[in-house]
C-alpha cells in the first residue's frame, strides 16, 4: 500500500535547509566583507558600517536558530515552526542585500555598479542551491535582494542600464525557473527515498536478503545528512538501490506470475485428475446396475472401482501430506532402523506397478547393516514416490535402478531410469510445488505435480536434501536423496509396522454411528458380511440410547456430527464404562496431529482417516479386541 508521506518530506526538506545553513552564512559574511571592502571609498562609510553590522546580527540569529534546531530532538515534529524561523531569517538577509543593492548604487561608477550586480547575482545564484528544498524560499530571498537594484537601474534609464536590467530580469526568470526545477528534483527525490523505505520494507518479509539490504540502505541514508557532499552520495546511492529494487520487485512480478499460472495449470489438472477416476467408476456401477449382467462383467467392474477408488486415496492423501507439510502441521515419528528396511518396504509396495508396466527393477543396498534415524512410513513413502515416478515416466519393459549408498556421514538413495527425461530449464523447478514439465492436453502421464515436493521436503525435515539430474528430454532422469547416516543403535529392536499379533476371531457386538446414512449402511453391511452383530445410529443422542441397550463391545464412531459430536460421545460412553474394556474407534476426515491428540484425550481407542480400507479397519477390529 503507498503511504502519504508529505509529513516526512516536509521535515526532511526543513532539515536540508538547516543541514546546509552554514555554508550559506558564510558565504553571506565573506561577500559583505569584500563588497564593504570594495564599495568604502564610493559610498559612506557609515552607511556600509551599519549594513555590515546587520548582516552579521541576522547571520548570528540564523546561525543560533540552526544550532538550535540540530540540538532540538522533537524539531521534527515542529516542522512548519521551524520552516517559518527559518523563511524570516532569509527574508531579513535578502532585504539587507536589496537594501545594499539600492542605496550602494554608485551612479558616477559604472564599475562599481557592475560589482555589486556581480555580488548580488552570485549571492542568488549560491542561493539556489541551498534554499531548493522548500517551494518558495528561494523566492524569498530572490526577490527582496534583486529588485531594488533593479529599480536603480530602471530609474537611471540610460540604455546600457535599461539593458542591465532586461538582462536582470531573464536573470531573475532564468533563477526562478532553475530554483523550481530543482526544488522538484529534490522533493522528488525525498519522496522517492520514502517510496523505496516503504517499498524496502514490505520486500523484506519476502527475503531475508532484501531485508539486510534495506538495512543497508537505512544506514547509507542515515549517514549521508551531515553535509552536501555526503548527501549528493545518499542521493546517488539511492537511486541505484532503487533501480535494484526495481529489477528484484519485477523478479518477483514475475515469480507470481508463474506461481499464479502453475495454480491455474495445477487446479485444471486436479480437475482433470479427479474426473478421470470418476468416470471409469460410473460406468461400472452403470454396468453392475444392468439386469442379467454376467459375474465375471461384475468382478471386472469391482475391480475397476476398487483401483480407480485407490487412485482417488492417494490423489487426496497426496494433497493433504503437502498441505501439512507447507503449513508446518506435520510431524516426524523417528527412530533408528536399517536402510534396508524402509526399502525393502518401498520396493514391496511399487513392485506391483512396476510389473503391471513389465518393468525391470534392480536393486542394490550395502551388504553391511547402515542405520538411519527417521520416519519410516514417511521415507518409505519419500522412496516409493521416487520409484512410482520412475515407473510412470518410462516405458514399457525399461529398466529402473535403485542403489543405496553409504559414506562416514551420509547415506545416498539413488533412483535412475531411462524415461522420457526432464528438460534443462525445467530442472531446477522440478521439485516445486504444482511444477510439471508436460502440462499439454495429450500428456499420457497423469499426476498432480506435488509427488516430488513431498519428497523434498520430507527429506528436508529429515536433516537431508534432494536433488534431480538429467541429460534433456529422452536421456531418462536421476535423482538422489542424502540422509545423515546414524550409528548403530546399542540394543538392535525395532517391530515391523506391517506386523500384526495373531488373535482369533470372535463375534463383536459392534455400533457403528455417523451423521452419513450411506457410510452408516455400507459399513454396517461390511461388518454383517464378516459376522459380527451390528447396531447403527445417526447422531450422538441417539448413540448414547443404543450403546446403553445394545451393549457394544466395539463401537465405529464418527467426529463431526451435528449436535452432539463424536468426542462429546467418547466421553459419555467413558464416564459409563470406567473399565475402558469397549474398544471406540474414530472414523473420521480430520487426520491432523491434533485430532489424533484429542481423540485419545475424549477415551477414543483408536484414530482412523476416511476413507478407511476395510483390510485395515478389519486389522484394527482384531487387534484391539485382543487387548480388551
Amino acid at each position: 500500500m503507498k503511504l502519504n508521506h508529505t509529513q516526512e518530506t516536509r521535515e526532511a526538506q526543513v532539515r536540508l535547509l538547516y543541514e546546509q545553513l552554514p555554508y550559506a552564512l558564510l558565504a553571506t559574511i565573506l561577500n559583505a566583507l569584500i563588497l564593504t571592502a570594495v564599495l568604502w571609498r564610493q559610498v559612506s562609510g557609515s552607511l556600509l558600517v551599519g549594513w555590515l553590522l546587520a548582516i552579521l546580527l541576522v547571520t548570528g540569529s540564523r546561525y543560533a536558530s540552526g544550532r538550535a534546531y540540530l540540538r532540538t530532538p522533537s524539531a521534527n515534529a515542529e516542522s512548519r515552526r521551524w520552516g517559518r524561523h527559518y523563511l524570516y531569517g532569509v527574508a531579513s538577509n535578502g532585504v539587507l542585500w536589496g537594501f545594499g543593492g539600492f542605496f550602494f548604487f554608485t551612479a558616477n561608477s559604472y564599475v562599481h555598479q557592475v560589482f555589486l550586480a556581480y555580488v548580488l547575482m552570485g549571492m542568488v545564484s549560491g542561493a539556489i542551491s541551498t534554499l531548493a528544498p522548500v517551494r518558495g524560499a528561494y523566492l524569498v530571498f530572490l526577490i527582496p535582494a534583486l529588485f531594488p537594484y533593479a529599480a536603480r537601474l530602471l530609474s537611471a534609464g540610460s540604455e546600457v542600464h535599461l539593458a542591465m536590467a532586461s538582462m536582470l530580469f531573464i536573470y531573475v526568470t532564468m533563477m526562478g525557473m532553475i530554483s523550481h526545477r530543482l526544488h522538484t528534483t529534490v522533493a522528488e527525490s525525498l519522496r522517492l527515498r520514502f517510496d523505496n523505505l516503504d517499498l524496502l520494507h514490505d520486500l523484506t518479509k519476502a527475503k531475508d536478503r532484501v531485508e539486510r539490504a534495506n538495512e543497508e540502505l537505512a544506514a547509507q541514508v542515515a549517514e549521508k545528512h551531515s553535509a552536501q557532499d555526503a548527501l549528493q552520495k545518499a542521493y546517488e546511492e539511492l537511486e541505484r538501490r532503487v533501480k535494484e529494487r526495481t529489477a528484484e520487485l519485477a523478479k518477483s512480478e514475475e515469480a507470481l506470475r508463474i506461481a499464479d499460472r502453475r495454480k491455474d495449470e495445477f487446479l485444471a489438472m486436479l480437475s482433470h485428475e479427479l474426473r478421470n477416476p470418476l468416470a471409469p467408476i460410473r460406468n461400472a456401477l452403470q454396468l453392475m446396475h444392468r439386469p442379467n449382467v454376467p459375474d465375471s462383467l461384475v468382478k471386472r467392474s469391482r475391480e475397476i472401482i476398487d483401483r480407480q477408488f485407490d487412485r482417488l486415496t492417494r490423489l487426496v492423501d497426496d494433497l493433504l501430506d503437502v498441505s501439512r507439510i507447507v503449513h508446518g502441521k506435520i510431524s516426524l515419528q523417528e527412530t533408528v532402523f536399517e536402510i534396508a528396511t524402509v526399502v525393502n518396504q518401498a520396493v514391496e509396495g511399487s513392485s506391483p506397478f512396476i510389473e503391471a508396466r513389465h518393468q525391470e527393477l534392480c536393486v542394490h543396498v550395502p551388504e553391511e547393516p547402515v542405520w538411519v534415524k527417521g520416519d519410516i512410513v514417511r521415507l518409505d513413502q519419500v522412496i516409493s514416490n521416487l520409484l512410482n515416478n520412475a515407473a510412470k515416466y518410462s516405458d514399457t519393459g525399461r529398466r529402473i535402478g535403485l542403489d543405496v549408498d553409504a559414506s562416514d556421514q551420509w547415506i545416498t538413495i539413488r533412483v535412475q531410469d531411462s524415461g522420457v527425461g526432464i528438460p534443462k530449464d525445467a530442472l531446477p523447478y522440478v521439485f516445486d510445488l504444482f511444477a510439471q514439465a508436460d502440462h499439454s492436453l495429450g500428456r499420457t502421464h497423469g499426476g498432480l505435480g506435488i509427488g516430488l515436493t513431498l519428497v523434498k521436503r520430507l527429506v528436508e525435515m529429515h536433516g537431508g536434501r534432494a536433488e534431480a539430474h538429467s541429460e534433456g528430454p529422452g536421456h531418462g532422469s536421476e535423482f538422489l536423496v542424502h540422509l545423515p547416516r546414524q550409528k548403530a543403535p546399542v540394543t538392535e529392536r525395532y517391530v515391523s509396522p506391517g506386523g500384526a499379533a495373531v488373535v482369533s476371531e470372535e463375534v463383536l457386538r459392534v455400533l457403528v454411528v455417523d451423521d452419513n446414512h450411506d457410510a452408516v449402511e455400507t459399513l454396517a453391511l461390511l461388518m454383517r458380511l464378516e459376522g459380527h452383530n451390528v447396531a447403527v445410529a445417526f447422531d450422538g443422542v441417539n448413540a448414547l440410547a443404543e450403546a446403553a441397550k445394545f451393549q457394544p463391545q466395539v463401537v465405529l464412531l464418527d467426529i463431526g456430527m451435528p449436535g452432539m459430536d463424536g468426542y462429546q460421545v467418547a466421553h459419555e460412553l467413558r464416564a459409563q464404562e470406567p473399565k475402558r474394556s469397549m474398544v471406540i474407534l474414530a472414523l473420521t476426515g480430520y487426520g491432523q496431529p491434533e485430532d489424533r491428540a484429542r481423540a485419545e484425550a475424549a477415551g477414543f481407542t483408536g484414530h482412523l482417516t476416511k476413507p478407511v480400507p476395510p483390510e485395515l479397519l478389519f486389522a484394527a477390529l482384531r487387534a484391539h479386541s485382543a487387548e480388551r
